[in-house]
């Protein structure tokens, strides 16, 4: 069983440049994100590890201030790792960017990305599951909520469509096994389904689609996931940071 150590980080030299108590760290803004499948796959690979949350800063959404804290340490990051971004994972001497390579390194790490002979299947999803997240999140930042109603009634019940064709009859993308790319794909549903419960929205759209639905709630329903879903640790909200029309 993990036992994940939360820290918010308020400062710079709060944002760590090496492991922290020597466990796996993963450093992310204090909201969702690209940084939830992360926390996801670290609670599923059974590991004790810190989630470093760093608040942005005091001034307006669109003012230089506002993710100040993060720049003034960026430079100490990218001495330490190559392309420094948020999020970041490090573990031991790994200090790796990008949060579909962090997915990746964890499901490698700890058996989390299924059978070999289905490995191109798994980086199709997780392109694809990018390509998926994209539109909903361009909108809930340019547009909120008006927008969502509009992406949900065209665009998102033939895209949903095609996710529940890749799933079948299977319990999970690639089979009878769940990978780290089930939670990114996981992730996306969730929070598209959290935007279509908001009274301006209210498309129903997964009505239509029983497996997907089906598929979130045998997510949900993994020991690790169920745990972690019910504990002060998870953060359901906000999605998106502060400048989103849509968190």
């Amino acid at each position: 069983m993990s036992k994940a150590t939360v820290i918010f980080a308020s400062s710079p030299a709060q944002i760590p440049t090496a492991p922290v108590d020597g466990k796996i760290t993963t450093v992310y803004w204090n909201i969702c994100g690209l940084g939830q499948s992360v926390r996801y796959a670290l609670e599923l690979a059974g590991v004790d590890y810190v989630d470093v949350r760093v608040h942005w800063g005091p001034g307006n959404p669109g003012s230089p201030e506002y993710k100040q804290m993060w720049f003034d340490r960026k430079g100490d990051i990218g001495d330490v790792m190559l392309f420094a971004n948020l999020p970041y994972l490090m573990d031991g001497e790994v200090a790796l960017a990008q949060s579909n390579t962090i997915l990746r390194y964890i499901g490698r790490k700890f058996g989390l990305m299924g059978d070999p002979s289905a490995a191109h299947i798994i980086d199709l999803i997780f392109d694809q599951a990018a390509d998926f997240d994209a539109p909903s999140t361009g909108l809930s930042y340019r547009e909120g909520l008006p927008g969502l109603k509009r992406y949900f009634e065209t665009a998102l019940p033939g895209q949903l469509s095609q996710w529940e064709r890749l799933l079948g009859d299977k319990p999970y993308m690639t089979g009878e096994q769940v990978t780290v790319a089930d939670l990114k794909v996981y992730e996306t549903l969730r929070k598209l389904k959290l935007m279509d419960e908001q009274p301006e929205v209210a498309v129903g759209v997964f009505s239509q689609f029983q497996r997907l639905l089906a598929f979130i709630a045998r997510v949900e329903a993994l020991p690790a996931m169920k745990r972690y879903l019910s504990s002060d640790q998870f953060l359901a909200r906000p999605l998106n940071n502060e400048h989103a029309q849509f968190k």
